[in-house]
């Protein structure tokens, strides 16, 4: 993904904050307009302003999620068993699975390389699927870090699947991603909008027709 300040949903949201305060001064200095009209139109121009805002918002958390989980099903874990195989087959792969991440639990951190080095040695996928599981289920990143970077050709692999996990739950510390959030942070209600009920109150008052016994 681009550096986060650049992003283009991060430049929409720019955007569309620019064109909110443009619109936002033009009615504020339109004479011709009454209170209510300017109120009305002030209130129009902030909810179409902070539709944009979550949409820009929405689009950049998906593309955040979507590489997210593209990084995380580089790392082959879990059985791995094709759609479409049989029962027969699936049964043999399952248990060739198990075993493998059985073995890979009970064995320990140096236990777990070997297994790695000799899973990548003979190509199986068996034993390289049980002992990723097992290296990730205890979050053993250093393992988990030589392999990517001898078996992957995404570069930086785990810093930016946890920088996309960080940014999603709006946890990062990434300058890049502060100033981004910055630009998603809504600007404040505008009066005229909380003025806008009273004055919409007053109007309707004004248009009733005064009662014969006042």
């Amino acid at each position: 993904m681009p550096t986060q300040d650049q992003d283009p949903d991060v430049n929409s949201a720019r955007e569309a904050q620019q064109q909110y305060l443009t619109a936002l001064q033009r009615t504020r200095s339109d004479y011709r307009l009454s209170d209510l009209a300017k109120a009305e139109a002030i209130d129009a121009a902030y909810t179409a302003y902070l539709g944009a805002l979550q949409a820009a918002w929405d689009r950049l958390q998906e593309r955040r999620r979507k590489r997210l989980e593209y990084l995380e099903g580089l790392v082959p874990v879990g059985p791995g068993i094709a759609d479409g195989t049989s029962p027969a087959d699936r049964t043999v792969l399952m248990t060739a699975f198990r075993t493998a991440y059985d073995r890979a639990l009970d064995t320990n951190l140096a236990g777990r390389a070997r297994m790695l080095a000799d899973a990548e040695r003979f190509d199986d996928d068996a034993v390289r699927r049980g002992t990723l599981t097992a290296v990730v289920d205890l979050s053993e990143i250093n393992t988990l870090r030589a392999w990517s970077e001898h078996h992957l050709t995404t570069a930086a692999y785990l810093p930016e699947v946890g920088e996309l996990r960080e940014a999603i739950a709006l946890r990062s510390t990434r300058a890049d991603h502060r100033v981004a959030q910055q630009a998603f942070q809504a600007a404040r209600v505008p009066e005229e909008v909380r003025a806008l009920p009273r004055l919409q109150r007053l109007a309707e008052a004004a248009a009733r027709p005064a009662s014969r016994f006042a």
